[in-house]
């Protein structure tokens, strides 16, 4: 059974139908068929019956006035984000599911952390042969591989696009490619990490709450934890793109690989951190000797770091991108200032020799 049908039968066992509506800022809520149906009026409407709900575990519902029908979350999707088309209810449907559970605390159908609490852990009469393993592992120089997830971690989060983002530049088809989502627990906005065969291995959280601290000291956690040293996020969307133009470029956040997807820069990779492991300088020189790197780091880092952190990489054709002009401010990313800052500063790119 599927949550959103789960979620459905709860609200009918539990009697939050009401709850619901008066939630939804619905006026004149009663009941009519002997309490079969809920009736009621919307927001902004003066028909005390437009909103109707059956009180049976499908709570199948419509608003008569608007021509919406289907279920309890097609009458939310209207009523707060204006779903009318088929494809919008759609659309909106993971943020309808959000806002339901949160308002009647139904945070397991939201949150994986209250479903694993729920299960018992599951017997491991090898787990010694498994340490014992991995420190074998880790002497012969072998590189544990990031455990993979599910796909369905995600709908905890949808696909849902954030507002500031957009108002920054960030298109709702990239924030919709690179899968932004929302933790209504944690106030972060977030976005699904893969390993380079395009597996679903964590999720990474940024911090939109109010809280100033938070915010300064924890911007970015990891919600769904992943070892980021051994992978370069977006590497399995780049990869294609690398190949085809010989060039990757290598940036120091998921982030600014959006940006630069925008834009037409396909084939960029991110660090996840300002300094490569020794098992991400092995994967850059794995993906051939043909390729050239240009390395763009964000605005803190000055030409000395940029040299000495890409001369491990050796035997490859290098180029840093460093902001001799001052286009770029304070800790901006090399995206932060815009498409034509960037591209001014690849174009002036220079090539490293050491």
């Amino acid at each position: 059974m599927s949550d959103l049908q789960t979620i459905r039968e709860r609200i009918y066992k539990e009697e939050k139908i009401q709850d619901v509506l008066e939630a939804l800022g619905c006026w004149g809520i009663s009941t009519e068929q002997g309490g079969k149906l809920f009736v009621a009026g919307l927001p902004d409407g003066d028909n005390e019956r437009s909103v109707q709900v059956k009180n049976t575990p499908s709570l199948t519902s419509n608003i008569r006035s608007k021509g919406i029908s289907g279920s309890i979350f097609d009458v939310i999707s209207y009523i707060l984000y204006e779903a009318k088309s088929e494809d919008d209810k759609k659309a909106c449907l993971s943020k309808s599911k959000f806002w339901l559970c949160n308002k009647l605390n139904y945070l397991e159908y939201i949150d994986g952390f209250y479903k694993l609490t729920k299960e018992k852990e599951k017997p491991q009469p090898n787990r010694w042969l498994h340490k014992l393993q991995k420190n074998r592992n880790k002497e012969d120089g072998i590189t544990d591989e990031n455990e993979i997830l599910p796909e369905s971690v995600l709908d905890q989060y949808g696909n849902i696009p954030y507002l500031g983002w957009y108002n920054e530049g960030l298109s709702l088809r990239t924030q919709k490619l690179f899968g932004v989502g929302i933790d209504v627990r944690s106030e972060r906005v977030t976005f699904p990490v893969h390993n380079k065969s395009g597996q679903l291995i964590g999720v990474k959280g940024r911090y939109i709450g109010n809280d100033p601290v938070v915010n300064d000291k924890y911007k970015y956690l990891y919600i769904q934890p992943c070892n980021k040293s051994i992978e370069f996020y977006n590497l399995h969307r780049a990869l294609p793109h690398i190949k085809r133009l010989k060039e990757a470029i290598v940036v120091e956040g998921g982030k600014t690989t959006w940006y630069l997807t925008q834009w037409g820069f396909k084939n960029c990779i991110s660090i996840e951190g300002d300094s490569m492991s020794d098992e991400q300088i092995r994967i850059l020189k794995n993906l051939g000797i043909g390729i050239k790197f240009v390395f763009a780091y964000d605005k803190d880092k000055d030409a000395k770091f940029i040299v000495n952190e890409v001369s491990r990489l050796t035997g490859r054709l290098r180029y840093g991108i460093y902001d001799k002009d001052n286009l770029l401010s304070d800790k901006d990313s090399p995206t932060d200032k815009g498409y034509d800052v960037w591209t001014s500063l690849y174009e002036n790119k220079f090539k490293i020799n050491r």
